[in-house]
Formats: structure tokens, C-alpha cells, sequence
């Protein structure tokens, strides 16, 4: 089968092009896509399936510049990238009958969360006086304290975010700190 006459075929919309396009290739890239994934059945099919889908799509960028089989690899790999980060995202649920099964009492016993109303209260009266101590800082320590703490970033990620070198990251993180803790201590002596 002569690839790019049959690439410039489906460019002009002959259907038999098509079935021949998916004869030739969906069975080899159902292979392919199972030798790297642990996918049932259906979900391989559906994986060939969008990757045919996005191969049609996109014939107009197919160059030729490698065999056609080896740019519909290529578009399965992305896909079963994005199935892998999209499985990654999503937390792992198991029913109550799976967990009695695994550990009768001791999983079922830490499913109880019994929150007291009055820690509750507690709890977001001292997350309002953090947020009061951050707000009183300049923006920028409150922006690098943001950075470290609310979204758990490392010292040069924060660099990076901020476009400053690292130890500028870290030398701005020590003088927020040391604000944040004057701030609260002087709302603790008001006290």
C-alpha cells in the first residue's frame, strides 16, 4: 500500500480511503496501545478509536516523514498520556463492601470523623488571625508566604514564579517569616 497516495486520497475525502486507513492500522495500534497500558478491552478500542479520530483530524500535517503506522503511534502515545493524567487526577474511590472486605474493622472504624462544632470554631478563628497576620504584611512577603505554604512550592519553584534567583527566593522567605512572626506575636501581647 502506496501510504502517501492513500494519505492524499482521504485529503480529498474518498471513504474507501478511510476503510482502508482503519483496516490496515486500528488491529496494529490496538497492539500497540496494550502492550503500553494495563486498559480493559473496551478502553483500548476507545483509545484506537480517538487516536483514528485525531489522525484524520490532523492529516494535514502529516509530512511523511516517517511511515504513517510510526505518526499514528505517536498520537496513541499522546493519548494515553493524556488517559494516564487524567486517571492520575482522579482520587481512588472503593465501596464500603471493598474495604470491610481488605480490613473488616480497621478501615470502616476511620471512615467516622466526628468533628466537635466548638474545635471547629476554633479552627477557622485561628485560620481568620493567620489570614489578619498576612494581610498586614507588605504584598510581597504575604505573596512569598502564599507561595511556600498555600501552594506547598519549594524554594526554586518560588525563584522561578517570582523570576528571582534562588537565594533572593530564600532571603525574601526569611524576612516574610520574620514579619509574619513579629505581626503575631504583637497579636498575641494584645490579647
Amino acid at each position: 500500500m502506496d501510504e502517501q497516495d492513500l494519505v492524499l486520497r482521504m485529503r480529498r475525502g474518498d471513504q474507501q480511503a478511510f476503510n482502508q486507513f482503519f483496516d490496515a492500522y486500528a488491529a496494529r495500534l490496538g497492539a500497540f496501545a496494550a502492550r503500553r497500558s494495563a486498559l480493559d478491552a473496551a478502553a483500548i478500542e476507545d483509545v484506537v478509536q480517538m487516536t483514528m479520530i485525531n489522525a484524520m483530524r490532523g492529516l494535514g500535517t502529516f509530512r511523511g516523514g516517517s511511515s504513517l503506522f510510526t505518526w499514528l503511534c505517536q498520537i496513541c502515545r499522546n493519548q494515553l498520556a493524556d488517559i494516564r493524567r487524567k486517571v492520575a487526577r482522579q482520587p481512588q474511590m472503593q465501596s464500603l463492601e471493598q474495604m470491610s472486605e481488605e480490613k473488616p474493622l480497621a478501615k470502616v472504624i476511620q471512615l467516622t470523623d466526628f468533628r466537635d462544632p466548638l474545635d471547629e470554631c476554633a479552627t477557622d478563628a485561628e485560620r481568620g488571625a493567620v489570614r489578619h497576620a498576612i494581610n498586614a504584611l507588605p504584598s510581597h512577603y504575604a505573596r512569598i508566604l502564599e507561595l511556600r505554604y498555600g501552594d506547598e512550592l519549594t524554594v526554586p519553584e518560588i525563584g522561578r514564579v517570582l523570576q528571582i534567583s534562588e537565594s533572593a527566593a530564600e532571603s525574601q522567605l526569611v524576612r516574610a517569616r520574620q514579619a509574619f512572626r513579629a505581626v503575631w506575636q504583637e497579636r498575641e501581647a494584645a490579647r
